[in-house]
């Protein structure tokens, strides 16, 4: 139940920053747009989508800690708790320099990165030299990877929520004031710092020594065995989900990002509640895989497919239906890239939900090696093919990409990998996720009449008729997903966690 209960926590805070981040956006981007212009904020998204890539020098560190402290962790270790953060901490160094030492490259090259643009070359990288400069902090992201493993993913998600307020309101003050680019990657960076710090201090008071223990190379030559394939799916994976801006900048122009980035926000936000069903319960299930509980994990896994899957067609659907209406009464007709680029975008939230919950399994349990050669191939497959549609179809064409690897490679790949190294059926995985599609069609064909055929005119009707969508959803997903003994069962969990 302690398991249970952590994930429940875990997952309600990442459910409050998701929303947080949706409000924030719905909230914070007409004035944006206002008071920056289509073309800055535009250039915004993609440069801190740039300077997300520079996390990637970290060479998988973070998810190799995480996986070495969540088997450490479930076996009670604590002296090896402690070495494991310390050679973390070491390692981190070298990072913070190859990190400053890109990001000061990348500056000098953001004219030519961004291209099309009216904006100077001097904004440009004065904007990239302060968002490079949180990198000074980048050792204390070991604290990060300790909470994760400790099940404490609700820390980081309140942390986070806090740090969107904090982001919003000093974006909006910047904006105001007529800072331009360097004003928005200024909030940004300041946002970041109270966050890792809490982290910080949080992990110290746990683990004492951390700051003097001393690693052997044992502790270290883990880390860097896990961390280079760490590294390539936490590259296949950034480059999935944060270049489409970067390619629409490149391909069409910085203008062109605001409306592709704002009609994605409600298919982003719906992502990002299903893909956190993995980031809450991977801890929990590393845990019974390290003490050898093979039967309950496999079960486990199962069950959380069959819930994500339910769960994303209530949520996704409706925001399918409803979403070029709400695009239309938030930031007007202008900023809608099209109903395709949202269809496109629901059906990828989907099935990545469902690829991210399986690939935490790997991540945690140490065998995310196994799934490299094929996460480079999907990749390749995404990114020829979104080059090709972008330039071929215009703004759809890195979604389109996206999608192709997705059913091309991903599709049968994840579940063969998960096959061999854990012993389940790749049939029974997908069975279990494509189940729900037996509601979920009729389903989806009766909200986009609805959404055509009687649309509503208001935000009050807006709102009433999605969240009265969302909540068929649920039920169809609870009565005909779940039989007796499924729905016993969690029930009797949401009673062991609000019972405390």
């Amino acid at each position: 139940m302690s398991r249970t209960r952590n994930s429940a926590w875990n997952l309600s805070a990442a459910v409050a920053y998701a929303a947080a981040s949706a409000a924030a956006t719905l909230l914070a981007t007409p004035l944006l747009l206002r008071w920056l212009g289509a073309e800055r904020l535009g250039a915004s998204k993609a440069l801190t989508d740039g300077v997300g890539y520079l996390a990637l020098f970290e060479i998988g560190m973070g998810g190799a800690m995480m996986a070495s402290l969540a088997r450490r962790i479930g076996l009670g270790d604590q002296v090896a708790v402690t070495q494991t953060l310390a050679a973390g901490l070491r390692s981190y160094r070298f990072v913070m320099v190859a990190q400053l030492v890109a990001g000061a490259a990348m500056v000098v090259a953001l004219p030519y990165l961004i291209s099309r643009t009216q904006l100077s070359s001097a904004e440009l990288r004065i904007a990239g030299a302060v968002a490079v400069a949180f990198f000074v902090c980048t050792p204390l992201l070991v604290f990060r990877a300790l909470a994760e493993a400790r099940q404490r993913s609700y820390l980081t998600g309140l942390l986070m929520t806090a740090q969107v307020g904090a982001t919003t309101a000093l974006a909006l003050f910047a904006a105001y004031m007529g800072w331009g680019l360097v004003g928005q990657s200024l909030a940004v960076t300041l946002a970041q710092v109270p966050t890792v710090l809490v982290l910080a201090w949080d992990g110290t008071r746990a683990y004492r020594d951390v700051w003097t223990a001393r690693s052997d190379r044992t502790d270290r030559s883990e880390i860097l065995k896990l961390s280079w394939p760490t590294l390539v799916h936490g590259l296949t994976d950034r480059i999935g989900m944060v270049s489409d801006n970067i390619l629409i900048a490149w391909a069409l122009g910085p203008a062109a990002v605001a409306p592709f980035f704002l009609t994605q926000q409600l298919a982003a936000f719906g992502q990002m509640q299903l893909k956190g069903v993995g980031a809450a319960t991977w801890a929990g299930l590393t845990e019974l895989h390290a003490r050898g509980d093979h039967a309950t994990f496999n079960t486990r896994v199962l069950e959380l497919t069959g819930m994500v899957s339910g769960l994303g067609l209530a949520v996704l659907v409706p925001i399918a239906a409803f979403n070029p209406l709400f695009v239309r009464l938030w930031v007007g007709n202008a900023s809608f890239a099209g109903e395709a680029v949202t269809l496109l975008a629901c059906v990828n939230g989907f099935l990545w939900a469902v690829y991210a919950l399986w690939g935490w399994t790997l991540l945690g349990t140490g065998h995310i090696r196994r799934w490299m050669p094929f996460a480079v191939f999907a990749t390749l497959v995404n990114v020829v093919a979104s080059l090709i549609a972008t330039v071929k179809v215009g703004m759809v064409g890195p979604l389109v990409g996206t999608t192709l690897g997705f059913l091309l490679v991903t599709s049968w790949a994840l579940p063969r990998t998960l096959g061999h190294v854990f012993g389940m059926s790749a049939w029974t995985l997908w069975r279990t996720a494509l189940a729900p599609l037996a509601w979920g069609v009729p389903y989806a064909a009766g909200l986009w009449a609805v959404s055509h055929y009687l649309p509503p005119t208001n935000w009050l009707g807006l709102v009433a008729a999605a969240g009265l969508g969302t909540a068929v959803g649920l039920a169809l997903w609870w009565s005909l997903s779940l039989d007796a003994v499924d729905r016993r069962a969690w029930t009797d969990r949401l009673k062991g966690v609000m019972s405390r």
